[in-house]
């Protein structure tokens, strides 16, 4: 959650939508409001819900309350009015909203005669885009520098406010430094006094490269690696011939070795045959 500083709620007299707002119910709820006594909350265009992680819950609460005078304008003419201002304790979720530029204006919910004790209580705050009060305050967060809440008036002739935010914690201390740096950064230039640069040392050139002899250097390596490669080529390939044709030679040479002679034929008597001329067969 986070704390702001005192803002415009409401103002006395005629509303926006035709009723009115007493002075004397602003003044009582400023003196009676008590957060130990009743709790008034942060709501969305007064919708309480029943879900804690719906649309409708809850956005922070009221701490406190106060009056003072405030002028506003009528189209030129000045009017004096009382005023509500109060403190809230925004949830981070009441900040993302006013981020988006959603439901930036407060709209107060007043109970006439609380617990029957004949005075004004304030029971909670809506955060709207329509307030019926006239001149309230809109919230705006400053994005450039965290941990503070900006609120301006809108056509209401009320000087805008800076609201800082209570500091708690490292982030407070981070956006506390951040802070510190802006205003020194801001010193310096309205003096014209600035700290004088440390000198930063010169960097090394980086080496020359002559590019011509790179790439002579570098078609004469490759030359070499080819030419070596040819001639290893042309060695493997000669010999491979050479181991070729004598393979060639030799299965020429090497008979069939499926390959068997016909016996001789043998006569009648089991003998050999005999040999026959012409004169003997015609």
């Amino acid at each position: 959650p986070m704390k702001t500083k005192k803002f415009l709620l409401a103002t006395s007299g005629a509303t926006v939508d035709g009723r009115n707002i007493d002075a004397k119910m602003l003044r009582e709820m400023a003196s009676s409001f008590d957060p130990q006594t009743y709790g008034a909350r942060l709501n969305i265009e007064h919708i309480r819900g029943v879900s804690a992680d719906g649309p409708f819950k809850a956005y922070g609460d009221v701490l406190e309350l106060s009056v003072e005078d405030v002028e506003v304008n009528f189209n030129g003419q000045k009017e004096i009015r009382t005023g509500l201002y109060g403190v809230f304790d925004v949830s981070p979720d009441a900040k993302k909203l006013n981020e988006a530029s959603q439901k930036v204006y407060p709209s107060i919910e007043i109970e006439p005669n609380f617990a029957g004790k004949g005075f004004a209580y304030l029971m909670g705050c809506a955060l709207t885009d329509s307030p019926a009060s006239i001149g309230t305050d809109r919230l705006t967060f400053n994005r450039q520098l965290p941990g503070t809440i900006l609120l301006t008036a809108q056509d209401c002739g009320i000087d805008a406010a800076l609201l800082e935010l209570v500091p708690e914690g490292p982030a407070a201390d981070a956006a506390m430094q951040e802070v510190k740096g802006f205003f020194a950064k801001l010193t310096e230039k309205l003096s014209g006094i600035a700290p004088k640069p440390e000198a930063q040392p010169k960097p090394a050139e980086p080496d020359q490269v002559d590019f011509a002899k790179f790439t002579s250097e570098l078609g004469e390596t490759l030359d070499k690696a080819f030419t070596k490669q040819a001639e290893i080529n042309s060695a493997q390939i000669t010999a491979l011939a050479t181991k070729v044709d004598a393979l060639a030679k030799s299965i020429e040479d090497t008979p069939d070795p499926s390959f068997a002679r016909r016996p001789p034929a043998t006569g009648a008597n089991g003998g050999q045959s005999q040999g026959y001329t012409a004169a003997d067969i015609f």
